[in-house]
């Protein structure tokens, strides 16, 4: 091989390396986000199921009662 086409190929080599950083740089920011949105919703979910377990003891307990023509 002479110099051009090694320069070339290490012109092209450069190039897929910086496309591959970029792509994993925004692949990477990308789950940051879903991480962050994940955190949020497991938040928001464990507020709600405390205020669901709070609304249900508030709740008379209708299971436990025999209607009035037992």
């Amino acid at each position: 091989m002479n110099t051009s086409q090694i320069n070339q190929r290490i012109d092209e080599l450069e190039f897929k390396l910086q496309f591959q950083e970029d792509t994993i740089d925004s692949l990477n920011q990308a789950l940051i986000r879903q991480q962050k949105d994940m955190l949020l919703m497991q938040e928001k979910l464990a507020i709600l199921g405390k205020q669901l377990e709070s609304y249900r003891q508030q709740q008379p307990n209708f299971e436990a009662e025999r209607p009035p023509h037992y």
